[in-house]
């Protein structure tokens, strides 16, 4: 036999996104999905100067183009 009760959880959802390079907000779509951006998570190891350290950021699509305009090796392009 079960025995069943309500339980009440806590649910975080992202509500507003910003671009950490330009400031800009990252806008939603019509279904309330924020438009394309990029977002990393780096937590860095042992053998780095940043070692124990976690860094985390947003960049819009403009800002992203920006950085990697800068690469001496080019990035793939590879079309889906």
């Amino acid at each position: 036999m079960r025995k069943i009760k309500k339980v009440l959880t806590e649910k975080e959802e992202i509500y507003e996104v910003y671009c950490n390079m330009c400031g800009n907000a990252i806008q939603k779509d019509q279904f309330g999905k924020f438009y394309e951006y990029l977002s990393i998570d780096k937590h860095w190891g042992y053998l780095s100067s940043l070692d124990g350290q976690k860094h985390s950021f947003d960049l819009c699509d403009t800002c992203y183009k920006d950085i990697i305009s800068k690469f001496k090796i080019k990035i793939l392009d590879d079309e889906y």
